[in-house]
């Protein structure tokens, strides 16, 4: 890519950054933008912040442990249960550094446990992509991360054989492990279009998630995506994510271009973000075979 080509990128990058959080602000969203740099105190270190130091670039400093933000969420949560903040609307842009990579993104997080109003903060942002980046989102992947709780006990979902067989979808392995009784393998040996209805019929206590899932469902197809996939046996990142969650992608991205969903830490709360690296993906190979 020649200079002029960069540096055209990169204007194209900030300029899109402004639109977005100028128009998020009109749109009643509190601005929030916080430093590149978290800092843990071990003494205070939860479950979740434990798991997630595989996945941060972490170094010692005296008694702290100083990290690169890994995620915009935990960010903003932490930031606001320390500041006691009263805005129930937030958002962000920045970059975020999970192992091995950066991300740019754009987002948002309501904490509300009205689905109504989460439901409008989704639509805020598929109506953003869809006018200020010209993006069709073809397919979406829904999940509920309520399930698994009502599908496992607790001492099978802190079994590392259990959960890997679920990660990978290995119905064999789940079977000779569980047996051919056992919920998760009943449900899983339903053809995937099957499964909301059969979870429905024979799983009562699945109901409630069930019928979300539908709600979320169908507001996805007023929206036009193409294609909507349920995946009922995905495992949370972390344990505070409780309830929906949703995946959005492109016609030419691998990775997700749109991801987020419910989680409680300490109160009810909805949050999506835009992954720039997965947006401009297919512009810079363009780019790069023209260059």
């Amino acid at each position: 890519m020649s200079l002029e080509k960069n540096s055209q990128y990169l204007l194209e990058k900030k300029r899109k950054e402004m639109d977005f959080l100028h128009r998020f602000h009109f749109l009643g969203y509190d601005l929030l933008d916080l430093s590149l740099l978290e800092r843990f105190e071990w003494d205070r270190l939860s479950e979740d912040d434990l798991k997630m130091m595989k996945s941060r670039h972490i170094w010692q400093a005296g008694d702290s442990l100083l990290s690169l933000r890994s995620d915009w969420t935990d960010a903003i949560v932490r930031y606001r249960k320390k500041y006691k903040l009263q805005t129930d609307k937030i958002a962000y842009s920045g970059p975020v550094f999970p192992m091995d990579q950066e991300k740019m993104q754009f987002g948002m997080e309501i904490f509300t446990d009205d689905i109504s109003r989460q439901l409008s903060t989704m639509q805020d942002l598929l109506q953003y992509i869809k006018e200020n980046l010209a993006l069709s989102l073809d397919v979406a992947v829904i999940s509920h991360y309520s399930l698994l709780k009502k599908l496992l006990s607790k001492s099978e979902r802190q079994n590392s054989e259990i959960m890997q067989y679920l990660g990978e979808r290995n119905l064999d392995g789940l079977t000779k492990r569980l047996g051919d009784s056992h919920p998760v393998v009943r449900l899983m040996s339903q053809p995937v279009p099957d499964q909301l209805d059969y979870a429905k019929e024979y799983f009562p206590d699945l109901r409630k998630p069930v019928e979300e899932i539908q709600r979320w469902q169908d507001q996805l197809i007023e929206n036009n995506i193409r294609v909507v996939y349920c995946d009922l046996f995905s495992i949370p990142p972390q344990s505070y994510y409780k309830g929906i969650f949703l995946q959005f992608y492109a016609d030419y991205s691998v990775e997700p271009v749109l991801t987020g969903g419910q989680y409680s830490s300490p109160t009810r709360a909805f949050g999506m973000a835009i992954n720039l690296s997965s947006l401009f993906l297919k512009t810079n190979v363009q780019r790069g075979k023209s260059s």
